[in-house]
């Protein structure tokens, strides 16, 4: 035998009234006014739940409706990038990029405002748990103390409180019944616990997720930004007549071929490893690189080991103001670093990881005085080729240079001379 032979009437009781699983067959009485609270109760999670639920599918609709307009701008845009080069197509080709920029942003958008939406579900089942746990420890509580009191009869005392020895019998099973009723129980808590635990962990990882979209968010609209940006100052460069526009094409072809010439002068694009070295002052990469080399220049028929000097150095002007991340990937895998009219040439502005870094013009030996290293074009080779002075004065300067195998702090004068730089800028994050 086990307990009490009176015990169970009381703890029987305390299992229907307090508890979610009760013994065997048994069902929970309930008064008509907590039966009415209770249905009303579960209506209203049932109506959150579904209002939730129909606003996430909405904005997963509207996410499909814009996915298709984004594909209808890109079709669009590689359209005119087969035309012939003109400046009525340039303009339209930013004009699309900015409709599809403004579609991505309506995306993230909505992909902030589904993410919300799903931790508010996620704080709705952590409550419920929470407050499922809190009732049912409690009614295993009160059930265990009863049966903590009923252990301190005799047993010769529980026999005489039956009456006769078949009703002690049928206490005896009842009884065992609710201890099973407890332990059950018991269990039911340690998946409501496990059930928490996921719920609280799939909550914080949705938060990091909303930072990560808030972020995207920025992103999305520095480049929207920069697009028109990009329309106001070809407009204006232009004066909106075709002779300029084809005088700023005739440039910026002529500054990828002269980065060409002086590459296949200089020794020729073949790919080099192990390059990259980091240290206090940021990172040295060179765009012949293996790791990137190869990689073909904002999608044209450059390559980053051929063209990629000025990538190259902005990377590394990145690095050394903190962004550690960037490398020359990171800039050309982003297409409005680059003018719309001719895709290979690198804006004056770029945008970094939330950031833009401007080139301005500068005087080599005061920006150095001041700590800040310079980008510098110079002419060599038949060519140009820029590279990173990061210390010195009077021509006598330390460089990076993003062609030279193992180019990292290297002397300057023993590659070009003083009077072949033409052209130095400092960089401006903002």
């Amino acid at each position: 035998m086990r307990n009490s032979f009176r015990k169970y009437k009381v703890l029987f009781a305390l299992l229907v009234i307090g508890m979610t699983a009760a013994l065997p067959g048994a069902v929970a009485p309930a008064s008509p006014a907590h039966a009415q609270t209770a249905a009303s109760g579960a209506g209203t999670a049932t109506a959150s739940t579904s209002t939730l639920q129909a606003q996430i599918d909405a904005n997963n609709q509207k996410i499909a409706s814009l996915n298709q307009q984004i594909a209808t701008y890109q079709t669009a845009l590689q359209q005119v990038g087969a035309d012939k080069k003109t400046l009525q197509a340039a303009i339209k080709a930013l004009d699309l990029q900015k409709s599809k920029v403004q579609a991505q942003v309506a995306i993230t958008q909505h992909q902030i405002s589904i993410t919300g939406l799903q931790i508010q579900q996620l704080g709705g089942q952590i409550a419920d748990t929470e407050s499922a746990i809190t009732d049912d420890e409690a009614a295993v509580a009160a059930a265990l103390r009863n049966l903590q009191k009923a252990d301190g009869k005799s047993l010769l005392a529980q026999v005489f409180a039956a009456g006769t020895l078949a009703s002690a019998w049928s206490d005896v099973n009842a009884t065992l019944q609710i201890e099973e009723g407890i332990q059950n129980q018991m269990q039911a808590l340690k998946a409501q616990r496990a059930t928490l635990s996921d719920a609280q962990t799939a909550s914080q990882e949705k938060r990091a997720t909303l930072t990560s979209q808030k972020q995207a968010l920025a992103n999305q609209q520095v480049s929207l930004a920069a697009t028109a940006e990009q329309k106001s100052q070809l407009l204006a460069q232009t004066n909106a007549k075709e002779s300029s526009y084809q005088k700023l094409l005739a440039e910026a072809e002529a500054e990828l071929e002269s980065f060409s010439a002086f590459t296949q002068n200089a020794g020729g694009a073949g790919l080099i490893g192990n390059q990259t070295v980091c240290d206090s002052w940021g990172c040295y990469y060179n765009q012949r690189d293996s790791a990137w080399g190869k990689s073909a220049l904002n999608g044209t028929r450059y390559t980053l080991a051929s063209d990629g000097c000025l990538v190259t150095s902005m990377a590394m002007m990145m690095t050394h103001y903190g962004y550690r991340d960037v490398t020359p990937v990171t800039i050309n895998s982003n297409p409005d670093n680059f003018s719309v009219y001719y895709p290979a040439y690198l804006m004056s502005t770029i945008y970094v990881d939330g950031v833009t870094a401007a080139r301005k013009t500068a005087a080599i030996d005061a920006t150095l005085a001041t700590g800040n290293p310079v980008v510098v074009g110079v002419r060599a080779y038949g060519g140009t080729h820029f590279v990173v002075l990061v210390s010195g004065r009077a021509g006598n300067y330390v460089m990076k240079d993003p062609y030279v195998a193992n180019g990292n702090n290297i002397s300057f004068g023993a590659h070009y001379t003083l009077r072949s730089v033409f052209a130095v800028a400092r960089v401006v994050i903002s």
